[in-house]
């Protein structure tokens, strides 16, 4: 699908003088792409880094991202482009949600894009590594088609399909997914209407169900605040404790059944990312090398042989078993995690 329409006369003078990007921008924003490159933890290396979308082109307005594209080879990192496209959407979610950046009251939007990527030829792309126009822009027509539309559409189904109902920040998400959207469409509407590319964008989200599935998980979730329930029952909480603290005093160490007793009663999930993936869920690692970089709130490990660390954000951790469950330090497993720790500190014995 190709679409072209008018467009302004102008590129965003925030951003532009002429065709040349204002002074100290080119540095500033390649400051910021180190870090996102340092963020992703890949070892491949960058082939450039673009500007592309409305700011590079003529349509533009007030509600417009400033779209940072840095270009790799998927296949340098590995071979199964699905499980490499699902772990950088990943970690670009997780960095919207903690580097919420912005230039002149206009957000800034890192993806890493595959260098394989093809673009049409009359999409406005500047070159930041080498500081010049890979494609010059029109002042007059701009076409899209549906590469382009698959580029802001992905990395926003990939946050809405990995939402998960028991995430403690499961509101906070949805309402800034649901604003962004909400920017996105107004940016496409307000400078070129119907065909703009944000809406189309928009409109994708909308067919896909995407949309839908966003406003059901919040109603979900107003439902499950406003509930009178029990999460757990006192009795089963009671029995994961005792379970836990002979584990860690080597007085009865955990079997397999009892690992999958406690991870189904506490909702926890197998999972290498951990707490990258699921922030907030209690996660079992699938090895004993553990990182707190870009986790915003404590954890306590708990490997398979009673080894017990109370892990702190930005930290590196290494136990001696093979693999360690995490239990978030967050509201939802504070008393659960203060009980434990009092137990352990005190020397309390605990039957079976």
């Amino acid at each position: 699908m190709l679409k072209e329409y008018q467009t302004q006369s102008n590129l965003n003078p925030k951003l532009w003088n002429g065709h040349s990007l204002k002074q100290g921008l080119n540095n500033s924003f390649m400051k910021i792409v180190n870090h996102f490159y340092k963020f992703l933890e890949i070892d491949t290396p960058i082939l450039d880094v673009i500007l592309i979308g409305s700011n590079a082109n003529y349509n533009w307005n007030k509600f417009s991202d400033i779209d940072l594209h840095v270009l790799i080879n998927y296949r340098d990192i590995n071979d199964n482009l699905h499980l490499v496209k699902n772990y950088l959407h990943a970690k670009k979610s997780i960095w919207n949600l903690n580097y919420p950046l912005t230039y002149k009251g206009i957000n800034i939007e890192l993806y890493a894009q595959d260098s394989n990527t093809d673009l049409h030829a009359s999409v406005g792309i500047y070159s930041l590594m080498q500081q010049k126009w890979i494609n010059r822009p029109s002042s007059t027509l701009v076409s899209i088609d549906n590469s382009l539309i698959n580029q802001k559409t992905q990395p926003y189904e990939f946050e809405i399909d990995n939402l998960k109902l028991d995430d403690l920040n499961l509101e906070s998400k949805i309402k800034s997914i649901l604003l962004r959207l909400r920017n996105l469409r107004a940016a496409g509407l307000e400078a070129v209407g119907e065909y703009s590319l944000e809406n189309l964008a928009y409109k994708s989200l909308r067919n896909s169900g995407h949309l839908a599935k966003l406003k059901t998980m919040l109603q979900a979730n107003t439902i499950g605040q406003l509930s009178i329930n029990e999460s757990m029952h006192d009795h089963t909480n009671n029995n994961i404790n005792t379970a836990l603290i002979m584990h860690i005093s080597k007085r009865k160490i955990l079997d397999e059944d009892g690992w999958q007793y406690i991870m189904k009663h506490m909702n926890a999930v197998s999972d290498p990312r951990g707490q990258w993936m699921y922030p907030g869920r209690c996660t079992l690692i699938p090895g004993n090398q553990i990182t707190m970089q870009n986790v915003p709130h404590h954890v306590l490990g708990i490997d398979d042989v009673g080894h017990m660390k109370l892990m702190r954000p930005e930290q590196q951790y290494t136990y001696p078993g093979n693999k360690v469950y995490e239990i978030p330090v967050t509201a939802q497993y504070r008393t659960q995690i203060i009980q434990i720790l009092n137990a352990i500190r005190n020397g309390g014995r605990y039957e079976n």
